[in-house]
């Protein structure tokens, strides 16, 4: 019995891409040094916009991660806007780290890092700068973010403790002003996740790796079939930007009109035309 000739193209074609398929993924893993070497978000605390925006990261998408073996590998806002480096759309890297008062993975920005001499908290990378201001165990950043407010940092519960204070860019934009993180004698507003959590400053061994990478809308796909956070996404997809779904859809007919795309009787035609 012959094989008739478009499923031995169909099937050429398919042993191609899952061949190439496996050698991105394991290049990609060697070059994270983690497994898995990519982490999808499941919530909206990073998002900057209710619309997709090219670069940033929103609830569904898939984001590559890389280990950091060392702090200095990882660049913090403070750092960042010191030497305009930035990533999703502010200054510093965004990490995922073990939360232990939620018990889940969250992928946050590293804002400062955080150390003590003796009793007195000291940032990384600060040199008087001028929107950084330190009163005791009070730390204040002017002007932080797409929403562009003071950040205020407590640390009097962290004596000793090293490590990044971490900080989610919706979380600082969306808190309300009669909320009780905001601080109205300095405009500004309890956003870190040690403030909101009351958890430690996220030190190495907690580091999951650091985003320097992604994929959007794909995520949405692991949300939707195994069902993340509850009743999803009826009861989150009002969370997820407008169009998403949408730009999902076309994306994938548009790898699927790639990949069964009939090129050699294209090529044919035009041939006999010619």
């Amino acid at each position: 019995m012959t094989v008739p000739y478009y499923r031995k193209k169909y099937f050429r074609a398919t042993v191609i891409l899952v061949i190439v398929i496996i050698i991105i993924l394991v290049s990609i893993t060697a070059y994270s040094g983690v497994f898995p070497p990519a982490s999808v978000v499941e919530s909206y605390s990073m998002e900057h916009s209710d619309k997709w925006q090219y670069g940033l990261i929103d609830e569904g998408t898939i984001v590559l991660v890389k280990k950091v073996n060392n702090v200095n590998e990882v660049t913090t806002y403070v750092k960042g806007k010191q030497d305009n480096f930035s990533t999703y759309g502010e200054y510093g890297n965004v990490i995922l780290y073990h939360n232990s008062a939620l018990g889940v993975v969250t992928i946050h920005r590293a804002i400062f890092y955080l150390y003590w001499n003796g009793s007195v908290p000291e940032i990384g990378d600060y040199h008087n700068q001028s929107y950084i201001h330190i009163y005791g165990d009070t730390i204040i950043l002017d002007n932080i973010g797409y929403a562009h407010r003071n950040l205020i940092v407590n640390v009097s519960t962290d004596k000793g403790d090293s490590g990044f204070i971490t900080v989610g860019d919706h979380n600082l934009a969306c808190l309300s002003e009669n909320s009780g993180y905001y601080n109205k004698t300095y405009n500004a507003y309890y956003a870190s996740d040690q403030n909101i959590w009351g958890i430690k400053p996220v030190n190495l061994t907690e580091i999951v790796g650091k985003a320097y990478g992604y994929i959007p809308w794909y995520g949405l796909i692991k949300l939707n079939v195994m069902k993340l956070e509850g009743e999803w996404p009826s009861e989150y997809s009002t969370h997820v930007p407008e169009y998403s779904y949408d730009y999902l859809i076309l994306s994938i007919l548009g790898f699927l009109a790639v990949i069964f795309f009939p090129y050699r009787k294209t090529y044919q035609k035009i041939k006999q035309k010619n």
